[in-house]
């Protein structure tokens, strides 16, 4: 018995249809765009108007996880600010005491300090979780809301 021909069988008797793709302008093209916003994005968006400041959140209590760096730094601090009571829950507290001092430092003389307080929790363990979750129930204080954000970038 003979054997089809190979890149006929599946078309049933066709040649394979050619795919299209980029072309070497469309090409270009795409990574001089790239480039471009690279290059000047902080130059064009220079005349837009800073994000607006959160609205007063005065008596809303927020559990920070990830509070030491990147975006849940910035959201521990915008919390706070605006007058949230926020409860960072760090692996490591010196760091997180000293941010606090220094956004302390940073906010003196604009009215009510801020309303940040550390506990320790380390989410790689559980015995960290039991002792967090047993410290805020003997608090007895309300939670409004959790940004569940450390190691959201730690996946692979």
């Amino acid at each position: 018995m003979a054997s089809p021909k190979k890149g006929k069988e599946k078309n049933n008797g066709k040649p394979p249809e050619k795919k299209e793709g980029l072309g070497w302008i469309e090409w270009l093209m795409g990574w001089l765009n790239l480039a471009y916003e690279m290059l000047f994005q902080r130059i064009i968006a220079s005349n837009l108007p800073n994000p607006m400041l959160l609205p007063p959140i005065n008596d809303l209590t927020f559990v920070v996880t990830g509070s030491t760096s990147g975006i849940g730094k910035e959201i521990a601090r915008q919390l706070a600010e605006a007058g949230g009571h926020v409860v960072m829950a760090v692996r490591n507290p010196n760091a997180a005491n000293d941010l606090i001092k220094k956004w302390q430092e940073d906010w003196s003389g604009r009215g009510l300090p801020l309303n940040i307080e550390v506990m320790e929790l380390d989410l790689l363990s559980l015995d960290s979780v039991v002792r967090f979750a047993e410290a805020w129930n003997a608090c007895s204080g309300p939670l409004h809301a959790l940004i569940n954000n450390a190691g959201i970038f730690s996946i692979g």
